[in-house]
């Protein structure tokens, strides 16, 4: 062979080499296929390691600690396949094993020693179409994912033998310990797509607060659900809410009042021990959480209330009362047929409660009354005398006088829209009975103190009706002034030195 020859025959040989090259790439498939005309692919397990695979693009989950490239793919295949085997440990040596997916997928596996072979078959996209549906089937997924992966409660996905095949990021900030207690089973499993709710309290670590959960349980077809949602403040709250309750209640069961108070709803929620001892009702009727119309009809069958004209008149107003959120009181004394004196107060508040306070003011209402009997008959006595009496008090204010006193003035204190003080009692007194000198000395002494001793002296123009007039200082700044009616002015007193 000449060298003209060589020079022909080697970019003759090149150029069929590209031909052939161009020839198979244009006849290849893109992936393989079997007799059926489903596609595919292969994976090679040796020892739980994977060791080959023809995937265009294997997209794994991420390892976690201490796990083999087996359990990746279990996890990875778990969604379609949930009955894969946990290691090839588990598969037959020699023996093959088909596996269906809910669609056209098969997932076959066959063991040699240990090796296994893993071999995926599914039908190829149909048309553009087909792979445009696929891609929004994928795109949607992908947001749900977001959705989830973001969510603020934490959510496990099991397997159905309980092993975590994905979790969210709020589920991967949960402490270790207690991420085991929110994804152990179920002691009691729900029903197919039934939910199973429980409370767990979680011992904090390193000196933390104890931790509440309520655990959801959603029971699916290839495994559970575990959502997770953090009450501990709810339950801190509900905490502090009880012990605050039950401090009133020791507070409350010393009052010797008695209180009731009743909820939004209008159902008794608090009492002390003091109201049994006031109404007769029985602490077992007042636990039953009677409502507020029930608990004063009770009290009006014990005859522990005054029976009303107009009972459905009266629960009106009492709903009124109840209605009104702000600026509210009802409050009303009860005079019982027992005798017993109440007094009762209710006090509206803007949550929709209300509170009721029965107070016995018996004793009270006996020493008013007494005290109202005695201050008559000091009356009926003082309006007796023949002498005119007026009491004043340090600041110059008319307390009282007796029928006498005003008969002889000409003046009715009583009926008076103003209050009668020293200097109007004074001219009344220089009007009816005129003496220029004795009623300015008069007034001047109480006015300015110097009234310590009793004062006797005789008013009125002479040889005219005038009157015998005595001021005695009563202590505390007050003062007494009597007025004696005489016929003539011959009579002779003791007055005032020098005027």
């Amino acid at each position: 062979m000449t060298v003209w020859d060589i020079a022909i025959l080697v970019p003759l040989a090149l150029m069929l080499s590209m031909v052939a090259l161009w020839l198979m790439g244009r006849t290849a498939p893109t992936a393989a296929t079997d007799e059926t005309g489903k596609q595919e692919t292969v994976f090679l397990f040796r020892g739980g390691i994977l060791v080959d695979h023809d995937a265009a693009n294997l997209l794994l989950p991420d390892a976690r600690e201490a796990e083999t490239d087996w359990a990746r793919f279990r996890r990875w295949m778990g969604f379609r396949f949930g009955n894969l085997p946990h290691g090839y440990e588990d598969l037959t040596d020699g023996e093959s094993l088909r596996l269906l997916s809910d669609g056209a997928a098969q997932l076959h596996l066959s063991r040699q020693n240990e090796t296994v072979r893993a071999v995926l078959r599914d039908d190829p996209p149909a048309d553009a179409a087909a792979r445009h549906a696929q891609a929004c089937h994928h795109h949607d997924l992908q947001s749900q994912s977001l959705a989830a992966q973001s969510a603020p409660l934490p959510v496990w996905i099991m397997d159905a033998v309980g092993t975590v095949i994905w979790q969210n990021d709020s589920a991967r900030a949960i402490a270790p310990r207690h991420a085991a207690r929110l994804t152990g089973p179920p002691d009691d499993l729900p029903d197919l797509g039934g939910t199973l709710r429980t409370r767990l309290t979680l011992t904090g670590e390193g000196g933390a607060a104890d931790q509440s959960y309520d655990l959801h349980v959603t029971r699916t077809e290839s495994g559970t659900i575990h959502y997770a949602f953090d009450i501990t403040r709810l339950i801190r709250a509900e905490t502090a809410q009880r012990d605050f309750v039950q401090t009133l209640s020791k507070t409350f069961a010393d009052l010797t009042a008695g209180l009731v108070v009743f909820d939004r709803a209008k159902t008794l929620a608090v009492f002390n021990p003091a109201l049994t001892d006031l109404t007769s009702l029985s602490p077992e009727f007042l636990s039953a959480r009677p409502s507020l119309f029930g608990f004063f009809d009770a009290l009006r069958d014990r005859m522990v209330m005054p029976e009303p004209k107009n009972y459905a008149s009266w629960r009106g107003q009492i709903a009124d009362m109840v209605k009104s959120a702000t600026g509210g009181l009802y409050h009303e004394v009860w005079t019982l047929p027992s005798g017993q004196t109440y007094r009762v107060t209710g006090r509206p508040h803007p949550d929709g409660a209300v509170a009721f306070m029965f107070e016995d003011i018996s004793l009270e209402v006996s020493v008013t009354r007494r005290h109202r009997l005695q201050m008559d008959l000091h009356q009926s006595v003082i309006d007796r005398l023949e002498d005119g009496i007026a009491v004043l008090a340090q600041d110059g204010r008319l307390l009282f006088c007796n029928t006498t006193f005003g008969e002889m003035l000409g003046i009715a204190p009583d009926v008076t829209f103003a209050e009668m003080r020293l200097h109007d009692v004074i001219s009344a007194c220089s009007a009816r009975y005129p003496d220029p000198g004795l009623w300015p000395e008069i007034e001047d002494r109480i006015t300015t103190r110097r009234l310590v001793a009793t004062l006797h002296d005789s008013a009125g123009p002479p040889g005219q009706k005038g009157a015998d007039v005595r001021v005695v200082p009563l202590g505390r700044g007050q003062f007494m002034l009597c007025l004696k009616s005489r016929e003539s002015a011959s009579t002779g007193a003791v007055g005032l030195p020098a005027r």
